[in-house]
């Protein structure tokens, strides 16, 4: 039986998940790519390399983004959420990288972070990762049971 996850167990769900989906569209192309993430109780926090999913959310930030869990061969939960992408940048990408890190949410394994007009070692490879927000616009949960 199908059925709607209160409010509550989809915040519950967003907090207890480091791994979701995301979905985005743009030039008549389409893509759902795998993410980690942070939910605040309000937005999905993130972080990614520039590609092809940071080209179509620049022009199109409207996004999709999924999370699921089996509970058992015969039960499984799922939350989509619709929103708008956006980048960040100054203390909010700050504060950002601050919740992801200590989430423990890996930047990109055996690599630096790098910052915007910091200077990096000619020996250390520096990423500069796009920190984005999602802004929550609906949120919808469904539980199936057999």
């Amino acid at each position: 039986m199908l059925t709607e996850l209160t409010p509550e167990v989809i915040d519950s769900m967003l907090v207890n998940q480091y791994f979701g989906r995301i979905g985005c569209a743009a030039d008549d192309r389409i893509l759902i790519e795998p993410v980690m993430y942070y939910y605040d109780g309000n937005v999905i926090l993130g972080l990614t390399r520039e590609g092809t999913k940071t080209q179509l959310l620049r022009k199109n930030p409207h996004v999709a983004f999924e999370i699921d869990e089996m509970l058992s061969e015969n039960v499984w939960r799922s939350v989509l959420i619709e929103g708008t992408f956006e980048e960040l940048e100054g203390d909010d990408r700050d504060y950002a990288l601050y919740l992801l890190e200590h989430r423990k949410i890996p930047v990109f394994a055996g690599e630096k972070m790098g910052y915007p007009g910091e200077i990096t070692p000619p020996d250390h490879k520096a990423v500069y990762p796009v920190v984005y927000r999602i802004r929550i616009q609906s949120k919808t949960g469904r539980c199936y049971t057999h």
